[in-house]
């Protein structure tokens, strides 16, 4: 097989808008994308809960999410490509303790321009049918679990379609004249010294090296002048070999589809009207443990999930066979199903008929993605659980990092600056996000 100047691994979100940025960006370049499955976006991206907030705490964070909403946006409206962006909102439920703790972070966020609506127990009691906002039941008592004293609003973010999306920048990319290759897996990285001196063995701790290319785990071996890896929780799989830390590991996450069927209360919940022009639900966050609840308006349903950290192992090497990561029904009935049903009663009697795993792949130092580089080699990732909303920020980041190295500034869509070298390792100057769904 022929050389190419760039060969990106991975055809997530992260790595097919990659490939879209630098093929638009740098037009006489050569860019094959290798991807293990079938398609773009089939494996966790297409697993995903698949939103979008700009609420975070994270001023970085924020930036980055902003643009990329604007421009999926973009694509929906303008380009009229529908990539299923759908504004629903999303609402953070809250006990007095958590919304005293956030009042910083939501200063800053309506200082930095998001829209933040601050909704206190009566309008919530109003407008969410059913909702237990006293917790004062036994089982309630038991779990620990705290009144709803208020609820934040942002009405910038949403839900869209994960495979829609990829396949825009897929088609964009192979448009532009860019090769995909599926059904290929890489299994390492290609070695090199910049200047061989024709001996076995190299390269030699004396040599000058780096990544000149993949090797596919058939045997055949692609030359590269540049290798994006962005394989998500499967980045250190190719890292680890070479002494490059991956700085991310990955958990399993689980979502469970509830459906509304018959029930007359469950359908009410599904379109509480007043919050958004979809007249649904915005996606809801309870106060405990991170459980969320998405409105799925289409299929008549709810996807519940929990972002359940201690006690939730990390995965450093996965299995390349995602349902070697089944969900739980037990982890539905004994964990998330006990909450659930103490603010939200009418779910007392539903259980999920579908439900599927998938990975998060987290940057353990800041919760934060990360973009750095090495000779011949640019590495993206650390940003599951937000991937698919910031992608479009990250890919442009990645573009720039290749055209102009760490030390280059991108113009994230909207002509919103950003420095690529906030996002690596040697100068990194992000914010933590705490706020992790």
């Amino acid at each position: 097989m022929q050389d190419y100047d760039i060969v990106v691994v991975g055809a997530g979100i992260l790595g097919i808008s990659s490939a879209y940025h630098l093929k638009a960006n740098n037009p006489d370049k050569t860019v094959l994308v290798v991807e293990m499955l079938g398609d773009v976006g089939q494996g966790n991206t297409g697993r995903s809960n698949a939103m979008f907030r700009n609420m975070f705490t994270s001023k970085e964070n924020r930036e980055l999410a902003d643009s990329a909403i604007d421009f999926y946006s973009h694509i929906q409206h303008d380009l009229k490509r529908d990539v299923g962006v759908d504004k629903i909102g999303y609402l953070w439920l809250m006990s007095e303790k958590q919304l005293s703790a956030s009042e910083r972070h939501l200063r800053r966020m309506e200082n930095s321009g998001v829209e933040v609506r601050r909704m206190g127990e009566s309008e919530l009691k109003s407008r969410i049918p059913g909702i237990e906002t006293n917790q004062d039941s036994d089982e309630a008592r038991v779990m620990s679990l705290e009144d709803v004293t208020a609820g934040l609003f942002g009405p910038k973010c949403g839900r869209l379609a994960p495979d829609r999306l990829a396949s825009f920048y897929r088609d964009g990319f192979v448009a532009k004249g860019g090769v995909m290759l599926f059904n290929r897996r890489v299994a390492r990285l290609l070695i090199r010294p910049r200047e061989s001196t024709g001996f076995d063995g190299e390269p030699f701790v004396w040599q000058e090296s780096g990544v000149s290319g993949v090797g596919l785990a058939d045997g055949e071996t692609i030359g590269a002048g540049t290798v994006v890896v962005a394989c998500g929780a499967w980045n250190n799989e190719l890292l680890d070999p070479i002494g490059i830390d991956g700085h991310a590991k990955a958990k399993k996450r689980q979502l469970f589809a509830v459906p509304v069927g018959t029930d007359a209360s469950l359908k009410e919940l599904l379109f509480a009207r007043g919050f958004n022009e979809s007249g649904t639900l915005p996606f809801l966050i309870l106060p405990k443990s991170g459980l969320f609840v998405k409105p799925v308006k289409e299929s008549n349903e709810f996807w519940v999930g929990c972002e359940d950290e201690f006690n939730r192992p990390f995965i450093s090497y996965p299995e390349h066979d995602l349902e070697k990561y089944p969900a739980e029904p037990k982890y539905y009935e004994y964990n998330l199903h006990q909450v659930l049903r103490e603010y939200l009663p009418q779910f007392e009697r539903s259980r999920p008929d579908r439900m599927w795993g998938g990975l998060y792949s987290y940057n353990t130092l800041d919760n934060m993605p990360y973009v750095f580089g090495h000779e011949g080699l640019i590495v993206v990732g650390g940003d599951s659980g937000s991937g698919v909303m910031k992608g479009d920020s990250l890919g442009r980041i990645v573009d720039a990092f290749y055209r102009g190295g760490e030390g280059s500034e991108v113009t994230l869509y909207g002509g919103r600056p950003f420095k690529t070298s906030k996002l690596g390792f040697r100068r990194r100057d992000v914010e933590r996000e705490d706020w992790i769904l």
